[in-house]
């Protein structure tokens, strides 16, 4: 299995966290992204019956029950095939950015975009977009789990776009919502992988 040394993640998480703590202080501060408003705007103006039905299957496919299954199943698999530390992580990313969405919204408390009347409404606070980092917790964490199949889940990081876009598409969460989701999720999963490394006394992850 090839190794990631740890000083590698160093930079992408810091990014990571980066681009979360800038979209948290334009929402803490302004109420919204100067971006937010327009970019939902450009992609109503575009809707079809299509795109409607398209969107509204990534939100049910991304939603927390399927990636609870789709997280239990895989880190079933590895605890089966003997790989429990990979299983472990895999948990601990996952299941630790489904918490940290959780405590993120509670304590933000942002309320959904208003701009039309959504296909799919939603009555949760918005911030971080709770689908978006999901799926990018998810993403982020196979890449570490399967070193050796990174290539085929390349598509892993597809879906979690897919998904972020779905739920701007359907106005019911802003871009910068989902910008968050997407940098806080792969921002906790490496430092799960920065921690575990660092305790482990190891030079790679």
């Amino acid at each position: 299995m090839a190794l990631i040394s740890a000083r590698r993640l160093w930079l992408p998480a810091a990014l990571a966290w980066g681009l979360f703590g800038a979209m948290a202080t334009l929402v803490l501060r302004a109420g919204k992204a100067p971006f937010d408003d327009p970019l939902l705007l450009a992609l109503h103006r575009h809707a079809t019956p299509a795109l409607d039905g398209l969107a509204v299957f990534f939100t049910i496919v991304g939603n927390t029950g399927p990636m609870i299954a789709a997280g239990v199943l895989i880190a079933g698999a590895l605890a089966w095939a003997g790989r429990r530390r990979d299983a472990g992580l895999f948990v601990a990313g996952l299941g630790g950015s489904m918490l940290l969405t959780q405590l993120i919204k509670y304590t933000v408390q942002r309320p959904r975009p208003a701009l039309w009347v959504s296909l799919r409404p939603e009555h949760t606070f918005s911030f971080p977009s709770g689908h978006a980092m999901d799926t990018a917790a998810l993403a982020a964490a196979l890449f570490f789990a399967l070193p050796r199949h990174r290539r085929w889940w390349a598509l892993a990081p597809l879906f979690a776009l897919a998904v972020g876009g779905a739920r701007m598409y359907l106005g019911v969460h802003y871009p910068s919502d989902v910008l968050a989701g997407w940098s806080s999720a792969v921002g906790w999963v490496l430092l799960v992988q920065l921690v575990a490394d660092k305790q482990a006394g190891q030079p790679g992850a």
